[in-house]
């Protein structure tokens, strides 16, 4: 849903800018927002619309940090109308179109969306992926260092599942849900999932925390299932995040996933539409809470010696 900037710069007439579902800010004049100076980071940050409504912004590492209402900003948060964003010398003030905000105007936007699209059923392969052992370096790091640290991570995985087709749900602390829909040939949505599994996993293993000598320790549950989504056909126009079943199994999974000490799990739901068997190992049947019934988990083989 359409929101804007009125954008402050440090000399020069104040302007607005008009985002739609995602908007990049930075130093280039190939951001959605270009603030030309120095101590503006090529790729600054990123606000992305959820709910069909609500904005979320994120750093992208930059080395001069984005800031809402004097509270630099860490991990993504919510725009609320009329938040202050400082960037170097900018304030960018945000405001959603009026009709277009939560109450009785949303509600009769969504009555009217009802009768076009519906609630959308999509099977979807699901990613979930979380940092390990984040919040002790957090505290060790401070906001500045951390900051940096989960915007460049945020913006890699982002890089990784964009450039695939997938697309990002959400961001939650330090955990990202990412989907692939299911399109004419089933399967390939999910080897396409494990792939880009594989690469996040690559990308963990070339980091170390900052300042210091740790390994830089992700997370990756992967699982296939129905999801609910309000905005069939519109994905390229905004987000909406999706619901049911299989994505609350998504996220019980990265529990058994740390319960097992591993770095990928996959439940026996993604495995059997999985194309191409790759050896894997079979951890056997666990209980999820909330789930009457038990899931079968795998996890890829180790490498043979």
């Amino acid at each position: 849903m359409p929101a804007k900037f009125h954008v402050y710069p440090p000399s020069g007439e104040p302007f607005e800018k008009t985002i739609e579902n995602t908007a990049t800010i930075g130093r280039t004049a190939d951001n959605t927002v270009a603030l030309p100076g120095n101590h503006v980071s090529r790729q600054h940050a990123i606000v992305r619309c959820h709910n069909a409504y609500q904005y979320q912004i994120m750093d992208l590492g930059s080395r001069n940090g984005t800031f809402v209402n004097d509270q630099r900003v860490i991990m993504p948060i919510v725009l609320e109308p009329g938040a202050r964003v400082r960037i170097a010398d900018y304030e960018l003030v945000f405001d959603q179109v009026p009709g277009d905000q939560p109450g009785e105007h949303m509600d009769a936007t969504l009555a009217a969306m009802s009768h076009e699209t519906s609630h959308a059923i999509l099977s979807v392969a699901l990613l979930v992926c979380d940092i390990r052992g984040f919040s002790p370096m957090a505290e060790k790091l401070g906001d500045r260092r951390i900051a940096q640290v989960l915007g460049q991570w945020f913006r890699d995985i982002g890089n990784a599942v964009q450039s695939s087709g997938g697309i990002i749900d959400k961001y939650i602390g330090d955990a990202v849900l990412a989907y692939w829909p299911a399109r004419d040939q089933v399967g390939t949505e999910c080897a396409t999932c494990l792939d880009v599994a594989l690469t996040i996993l690559e990308l963990a293993a070339t980091r170390t925390w900052a300042e210091t000598e740790q390994p830089f320790r992700i997370g990756i549950a992967l699982h296939f299932g129905r999801v609910t989504s309000s905005n069939i056909g519109q994905v390229a126009v905004r987000d909406a995040t999706i619901i049911g079943d299989a994505v609350n199994t998504a996220f019980r999974l990265e529990g058994v996933m740390k319960q097992l000490n591993q770095a990928l799990v996959m439940s026996q739901d993604f495995v059997t539409v999985l194309p191409s068997r790759q050896q894997l190992t079979d951890f056997g049947e666990f209980q999820l809470k909330g789930k009457s019934q038990q899931v079968r988990v795998f996890g890829l083989a180790a490498p043979q010696s």
